[in-house]
């Protein structure tokens, strides 16, 4: 329980388990911890992260992100429900863009597209006095984020110059740039 859902064991839990005579006990009590809500909440901490979740913009006034929670939400979700990791990163990367986007079965909501509300995490100015280069932030900002979480590299350098020790160009850095800057 501490391993699967970072919570101790209840004392009838505890009993139930140690009750249960079956030589399959263990997997079954593995079985309902993965079947508990707790366990997308505990795993999905790991993964918010990594896209540099935050309810509120975490500068100057620190005002809050709207509908932050819907991003975290989606993420516990997506882990309960066992999304496979491939459409999971497809979701975030372009989860507006799928032509058939997964849907929530209990009520037809469009999962695939709030994939892509991690973008939108990160530091932001209340009143930014150059909007040009606020802009350019931002998206060096998602870019970092992107490069980091989904290709385990540090792209945002290429940004002033060729990366040092990966293959990434400044003219690959500013094609995705564009990519995003258009989104």
């Amino acid at each position: 329980t501490y391993d699967l859902l970072g919570l101790p064991p209840t004392p009838a839990e505890i009993q139930d388990f140690l009750d249960d005579p079956a030589p399959n006990a263990y997997e079954k009590a593995v079985d309902r911890l993965l079947a508990s809500p707790r366990y997308g909440e505990r795993w999905g901490r790991h993964w918010l992260d990594l896209v540099r979740f935050a309810e509120t913009g975490g500068h100057e006034f620190d005002y809050d992100i709207p509908y932050a929670w819907r991003s975290r939400d989606y993420v516990i979700r997506a882990l309960n429900a066992d999304v496979p990791y491939n459409q999971f990163a497809v979701e975030h990367i372009a989860g507006d863009l799928l032509e058939t986007p997964r849907r929530d079965p209990v009520n037809g909501r469009n999962e695939s597209v709030v994939g892509t509300g991690f973008y939108w995490f990160g530091q932001g100015k209340h009143s930014p006095v150059d909007l040009r280069a606020e802009e350019c932030d931002t998206v060096d900002n998602q870019l970092d984020v992107l490069g980091k979480t989904f290709l385990g590299l540090t792209i945002a350098c290429a940004r002033c110059h060729d990366h040092k020790f990966d293959p990434i160009t400044t003219h690959d850095y500013y094609a995705l740039a564009g990519f995003l800057q258009s989104s």
